[in-house]
């Protein structure tokens, strides 16, 4: 800590001005990425998109047997 007091750094410290300036800018930037994180992983596994998928799968399926089974 004596280093940075003879280079004459002390605003950078925590609790200097533009420490706690970086530290504010650094917590509202982590808060922002574990949000875009959380909605991105909610929209990834949402039940919509997993049922829309399912009925999908389920009709391509279908339409397979179909041609495999022609009725006459």
């Amino acid at each position: 800590m004596y280093f940075a007091e003879s280079l004459g750094l002390e605003f950078l410290a925590p609790q200097g001005a533009v420490g706690l300036l970086i530290l504010v800018t650094g917590l509202i930037f982590s808060l922002m990425m574990f949000y875009v994180g959380y909605i991105s992983i909610r929209e990834m596994y949402s039940n919509e998109s997993m049922n829309s998928k399912k009925i999908q799968i389920l009709k391509d399926q279908k339409e397979k047997i179909a041609r495999l089974y022609p009725q006459s």
